[in-house]
């Protein structure tokens, strides 16, 4: 499959999910993951006020919204699905800006000018996620800050078996894979990287890592708000949900 083929197949993915108004899992701030702790602990942004961010997958806004909210005087946002970027600008954000394109273009987005460079469980959905890392150094400006957090690798590689948790996945293998997301199983394709993958591209690109995050889930109890099986208890009490990283443009 082309990248081509592979950029269509998730446009229609998500499109299909924003069209259905049906609730589907989709992390935005001030959460950083399902069972992760959110921004109002980890300050992640904590120097927002009067800054630029820009964000890589912004689905429907409300993660622009929330850091407009909180002083930032520019954001953007790049999605691929146009009915996505319909809902995000139905928020009438104040100073807003989004453009309908894959993460792995610039459709005209300025360079070295961001202060942040957001990536919200969105990394995976690019058809080349080590392009897109080369993308979000250039958008930032020298000391800008790039946070990212996606699905935990290890995470990603258990499964429940006669309620025994099993390796299911090959941690090497970051092939990309078919996923179903909401409750009508609309089919997406992601890839799952392996940390030295992300970390050794973020260095290649100019970034010193600043934190590597990888919390015990804050419930161990059950599924709560996330309705499937991916996120069983015995999963959830052997590894982190979510891999936050968050570094520093030299």
């Amino acid at each position: 499959m082309s990248d081509k083929e592979f950029l269509e197949f998730n446009k229609k993915g998500w499109n299909n999910l924003a069209k259905s108004n049906k609730p589907f899992s989709n992390t935005s701030l001030p959460e950083y993951g399902p069972f992760m702790a959110n921004e109002d602990k980890l300050q992640l942004f904590k120097n927002i006020k009067g800054k630029s961010v820009l964000e890589l997958g912004c689905a429907s806004g409300n993660s622009l919204k929330y850091l407009a909210l909180k002083g930032a005087k520019e954001v953007v946002g790049i999605d691929i699905s146009e009915e996505q970027i319909k809902k995000a600008k139905s928020l009438n954000i104040p100073n807003a800006k989004f453009w309908v394109s894959p993460m792995e273009e610039n459709p005209g987005i300025p360079i070295n000018h961001f202060d942040y460079v957001l990536s919200l469980y969105s990394l995976g959905f690019s058809a080349n996620p080590i392009k897109t890392l080369k993308l979000a150094s250039s958008y930032l400006k020298s000391g800008g800050t790039f946070i990212m957090c996606w699905i935990h690798p290890f995470f990603n590689c258990l499964g429940i078996e006669n309620n025994k948790l099993i390796i299911t996945h090959n941690y090497n293998d970051e092939s990309k894979k078919v996923i179903t997301k909401g409750t009508d199983q609309i089919k997406l394709l992601q890839y799952n990287l392996k940390i030295s993958t992300i970390v050794n591209s973020l260095i290649t690109n100019g970034f010193e890592i600043s934190q590597l995050i990888e919390e015990e889930p804050l419930s161990k109890n059950g599924i709560g708000d996330y309705h499937s099986t991916y996120w069983d208890p015995k999963k959830l009490e052997s590894s982190p949900t979510t891999l936050i990283i968050v570094a520093c443009k030299k």
